[in-house]
């Protein structure tokens, strides 16, 4: 695939400043780009790349332009977000299978398959199960009963929805990922040890998001789990019953949430961070990572540590720590005095 700079500019809606003309044949990474290649700069931390970099041209902010002397650059409010769209459009190797049904698919009673729908191979579909317009299910898939999938969504090979599954449009499962499986909860009952309770709930999840590889999100008890609109759920992340997450919100990998939690829009809860239940996360609150939060979370509150504080008083608190060794070793050349000083006096 080849596409010149000019065209990439105008579907972006950016200026370029240099050669207009340049033929861009690939994308990649400032360190790894070639010539033909079209990069992108973000951030400080890959400063160091600029000058190595062999891209023929990059997508930047315009605050960064004094550190592009001499290069092709297009201007961008977001460069991230740019670059993938031009990956998207021109150089995006995603195969979109052709819209049939396999015949070793398992197709159960009832089941309303929409136009332009893929089902793979060996894929099972249960009864009552309601499948939208252009969706794709790749091989190894198990829909359950009385569950529904939106137009456009696409579950990756072994994907298992449990029954009473309800999915918006545009929703994307990655490999492994399970939804609808039991919440975890048992009754005390000494001393035979526990009783299981029912989990009669369901999953909903709204448009547009995307939940990767080996991830389960448990069905409600009594009511449902909600995952809001646009929300980002990463690889190995566990989501409990009845469990409300909002919209636009980011989970990293290796995120555990306690049941009946509420997590907020456009939240961000970075890697290995663990919820206990029955909190509230607030609107545009950030967790950094390996946090533990113990209680609820104001709006727009960056927190850190375990349990979870208030990045700045957890800075004082780690800088009092440090503190303790120096404070130690002065308290000892202190006793060492006293105690000369006692033998002196006697």
């Amino acid at each position: 695939m080849e596409v010149q700079l000019i065209e990439i500019a105008q579907f972006l809606g950016c200026e370029i400043l240099g050669d207009k003309t340049a033929v861009i044949s690939g994308v990649a990474s400032l360190d790894k780009a070639q010539s033909g290649d079209l990069s992108f700069y973000t951030h400080h931390r890959y400063a160091n790349q600029i000058k190595q970099s062999k891209a023929t041209a990059f997508i930047i902010s315009s605050k960064n332009k004094d550190q592009f002397i001499n290069c092709t650059v297009i201007f961008s409010p977001n460069p991230y977000r740019d670059f993938a769209r031009v990956i998207n459009k021109w150089f995006n190797t995603f195969i979109f299978p052709d819209p049939n049904i396999h015949p070793t698919a398992i197709i159960g009673n009832n089941v309303e398959v929409a136009e332009n729908c893929s089902i793979g191979a060996y894929c099972v579909i249960e009864d009552n199960v309601k499948i939208g317009t252009n969706t794709i299910l790749f091989p190894f898939c198990y829909v359950g009963k009385n569950t529904t999938l939106g137009d456009l969504c696409i579950l990756h090979p072994r994907v298992t929805l449990l029954e009473r599954v309800i999915v918006g449009n545009r929703v994307i499962f990655h490999p492994g990922s399970v939804i609808g499986g039991d919440g975890f909860g048992f009754a005390p009952d000494p001393p035979q040890g526990y009783f299981k309770v029912p989990q009669i709930g369901w999953v909903e999840i709204a448009d547009d998001v995307e939940i990767q590889c080996n991830t389960t999100i448990d069905r409600g008890m009594l009511g449902a789990t909600r995952i809001g609109l646009g929300s980002k759920i990463d690889n190995l992340v566990q989501i409990a019953h009845n469990v409300e997450i909002g919209e636009h919100s980011v989970i990293v990998s290796q995120v555990g949430i306690s049941g009946s939690s509420k997590v907020g829009n456009w939240v961000t809860l970075a890697g290995q961070v663990g919820l206990v239940g029955h909190i509230k996360i607030g609107d545009g609150a950030i967790v950094t990572a390996q946090s533990g939060v113990a209680k609820s979370i104001p709006p727009n509150m960056v927190v850190t540590g375990s349990p979870a504080q208030p990045i700045a008083k957890n800075r004082r608190a780690l800088a009092e720590m440090n503190r303790i060794s120096v404070l130690k070793k002065k308290i000892a050349e202190l006793e060492t005095r006293l105690n000369k000083l006692e033998k002196a006096n006697k």
